[in-house]
């Protein structure tokens, strides 16, 4: 999934537009990602093909920011916060 050859694509963009350009894009790219999610949610017609589209399109901005933030960095990061859901879940499962 996150291969040497995308992270490499990834920092390439970031060196040739910048972060804060490349930013400002993941920031629409998530703005249209809000829509495309309201769009299936609501059954339109090419509701799930247009919300994979967006959601390829976030996910590419993404490994941007992470290759410009630093993968080691998000890794850490995503570690903590899965482990505060797994603690939801066990307690959610506790109670039932």
């Amino acid at each position: 999934m996150y291969t040497n050859e995308r992270r490499k694509i990834y920092k390439e963009a970031i060196n040739a537009w910048g972060f804060k350009a490349q930013a400002r894009v993941l920031q629409e790219e998530c703005g249209e990602l809000i829509v495309a999610v309201s769009h299936c949610l609501r059954e339109r017609e090419d509701g799930v093909k247009e919300l994979a589209g967006e959601l390829a399109d976030v996910y590419i901005m993404v490994g941007q920011i992470i290759e410009y933030l630093g993968p080691d960095v998000i890794e850490h990061m995503v570690n903590c916060k899965l482990s505060r859901v797994k603690d939801k879940l066990d307690n959610e499962n506790k109670r039932n």
